[in-house]
């Protein structure tokens, strides 16, 4: 998730994109309501409640990429209970470039890296915020930049580095808005591979959001901002708020509600997976 503007430090809350000042003017109002100020107080009480109950000991598998991001999961934040997915499903897909739109601290890339090592894969991050420490992989490049703009230049960007042009594993993770993610699935798509995989989070960002462990976060209202730009894609209604599991237009999509939200899409060759296919 990429920061810009307005932030609340102490929740890690931000109105993201600095170029979308609606979206911040709308957080900038959130931020300074009373609604704000009790859910504040209501995460804070229930947080503390669940974290009084025994946690269930984190079991090492021996595999030192997924336990180092096991562990890392354990720490909260917007996107913790995704890590392991993210590691888990890249690492099946056996990518060869992967790109990441939105960086912030780095949360994704933690998980990104660790499979681009074991695939030999490159991972391009790109944020319009400096986030030149986000990685040590050798094989990550970071670009400075608004994402639709640096994908204008992409196919340009990967000839002048050796790098086919050809996403295998794409992640969205940006401003949170409908406009914004339209522009996004419109400019990015057609770099990617025909077996590619695609993540979207934050594809049910709330005010207030769950956590598979009990715990809660405070959000934000997107309205519906990232999957209503996948339901456009698609020219089909989801229910974003429950698990779920849908076939079209030749990709399999599959949806985790929790922890704001994971969507993932798989794209299918003659009606297998493609990375099985590959």
């Amino acid at each position: 998730m990429r920061a810009y503007g307005i932030v609340a430090p102490s929740l890690g809350i931000v109105a993201q994109h600095g170029r979308h000042g609606d979206g911040n003017r709308m957080l900038g109002k959130f931020f300074r309501s009373q609604r704000y100020k009790m859910l504040k107080r209501a995460v804070k009480i229930n947080n503390r409640l669940v974290d009084l109950r025994a946690k269930a000991a984190v079991v090492a598998t021996g595999f030192a990429p997924f336990d180092e991001i096991a562990k890392h999961a354990g720490k909260r934040s917007d996107i913790n209970e995704h890590l392991a997915t993210l590691f888990v499903e890249t690492l099946a897909a056996r990518p060869k470039l992967i790109v990441e739109l939105g960086v912030r601290g780095g949360e994704s890339t933690f998980a990104f890296e660790r499979a681009a090592a074991l695939t030999g894969a490159k991972l391009v991050s790109v944020d319009i915020e400096d986030c030149t420490n986000a990685s040590r992989y050798p094989g990550w490049m970071f670009v400075k930049s608004d994402d639709v703009a640096f994908a204008a230049q992409f196919p340009a960007w990967c000839r002048a580095r050796g790098i086919e042009p050809r996403v295998d594993v794409l992640f969205i993770d940006s401003s949170h808005l409908f406009e914004h993610t339209v522009q996004e699935i419109d400019s990015w798509f057609p770099h990617l591979s025909p077996r590619a995989k695609v993540f979207f989070h934050d594809t049910n960002l709330k005010q207030l959001y769950f956590r598979k462990d009990g715990s809660w976060a405070i959000g934000w209202d997107n309205q519906r901002g990232v999957i209503a730009a996948i339901e456009r894609f698609f020219g089909a209604r989801f229910d974003e708020t429950v698990e779920f599991v849908d076939f079209r237009k030749g990709w399999i999509i599959r949806h985790d509600p929790w922890c704001a939200g994971l969507t993932i899409l798989d794209r299918v060759l003659n009606g297998q997976p493609a990375a099985a296919s590959a």
